[in-house]
């Protein structure tokens, strides 16, 4: 006698796919991780600092400094989702 077991075809038992499981799907290494994380520290400490600077030569203290902060995160968070594409 064989054992009939469900095919994918047929709906039964298979779990979906995980995102960057397939046979194709690179795994991002330590290395990739940390320079991702590096590189969203330096967006959001560089245009705070660039805001901050704006704001001390005008006399504009806080605007350029939230306005700089806002665009290192923002620079942050595209650069991540940037790399993270290439593993999902």
């Amino acid at each position: 006698m064989t054992e009939d077991r469900p095919t994918p075809a047929a709906g039964g038992g298979t779990e979906p796919e995980q995102p960057g499981s397939g046979p194709n799907k690179p795994v991002p290494s330590f290395g990739d991780l940390f320079w991702i994380g590096t590189a969203c520290a330096i967006a959001i400490v560089a245009g705070g600092g660039i805001g901050y600077a704006i704001d001390d030569a005008a006399g504009t203290l806080p605007w350029f400094t939230l306005a700089g902060l806002a665009f290192g995160v923002l620079s942050a968070v595209l650069l991540a989702v940037n790399e993270f594409r290439k593993y999902v």
